[in-house]
């Protein structure tokens, strides 16, 4: 009998320490709060509605078109009153991931590749029109950008079907209605940038969670959601920066925007607190 429980025991302890082993290099990255590299200048918590919150928007005069990944519907949140003012039901439930806007036409990406066009989307007659990005190997995207320079939609991977370290960020032709050849960038992981980062193999996972333009330097900020993170690429689709985000106070990044006075949103899904929209402002590193 005393062997079989000195067997139990050494068998508790061989899988704990393989499970030690396997997962050791997988934590979350390193955050110290002496070092951090931003301040949250203002918050506004969601109502349950949005608890979900997949992509943010911003409009102008205070507004903020929000959606959340369960239901077609965006929804226009009001800075200044915290208060959801409208409602454009859109399409049937679905795993909506972001929100882009350009002038008076909303871009929503689903999780599945499928971009819906929504024509005048505050209006009561608005039109939509649907397009299944194709020929590429994905299983989730979620981030949705406007190159309005290019007349094109920008996504990026969060995860392929093959299980592909490097994440592409591609370009939808508005004109064509297909996907570009030539990728618009590249984040690999292995990058030095991203080994410099405390934390093991997690600190070179990449899963973006929404991309957006500065609207004055013209680098496209990446967000990190599953080990929360901030990367600014250059013009040139390098990684300049990244800042590393507190995982209590973005629980779960999912979106980001810039409003006219180019400051910067963050908003972070119901994850042991309500979801919220976060004014963030980053300090030069």
């Amino acid at each position: 009998m005393n062997r079989i429980i000195l067997g139990i025991i050494a068998a508790i302890f061989i899988v704990a320490g393989l499970i030690y082993w396997i997962f050791k290099d997988n934590s979350y990255i390193s955050f110290d709060d002496a070092n951090k590299t931003y301040s949250i200048e203002k918050k506004w918590e969601l109502p349950p509605i949005l608890e979900e919150i997949s992509g943010i928007s911003y409009l102008g005069n205070n507004e903020m078109a929000c959606i959340q990944d369960e239901d077609g519907t965006i929804f226009i949140f009001n800075l200044e009153t915290s208060k959801i003012t409208s409602r454009i039901e859109f399409g049937e439930p679905g795993d909506y991931e972001d929100i882009a806007v350009l002038e008076d036409t909303a871009y929503v990406l689903r999780s599945d590749a499928k971009i819906i066009e929504v024509k005048n989307f505050r209006s009561k007659s608005f039109k939509t029109n649907s397009y299944q990005v194709s020929g590429l190997d994905i299983n989730d995207v979620e981030s949705l950008e406007i190159d309005r320079v290019n007349n094109r939609l920008l996504f990026a991977v969060k995860e392929y079907n093959n299980r592909k370290a490097i994440k592409e960020i591609y370009a939808f032709n508005l004109s064509t209605k297909t996907v570009e050849e030539q990728t618009f960038v590249s984040l690999d992981g292995e990058a030095k940038i991203y080994k410099d980062l405390v934390g093991g193999k997690a600190s070179q996972v990449i899963r973006p969670s929404a991309i957006r333009f500065h609207p004055k330097t013209g680098e496209l900020y990446v967000l990190e959601g599953n080990q929360p993170k901030l990367i600014i690429l250059q013009k040139n689709g390098t990684e300049s920066n990244i800042h590393i985000l507190d995982t209590e106070t973005f629980p779960q990044p999912e979106a980001l925007d810039f409003d006219e006075k180019n400051r910067l949103y963050i908003s972070n899904e119901s994850r042991r607190q309500p979801a919220n929209i976060l004014r963030v402002k980053l300090n030069s590193k």
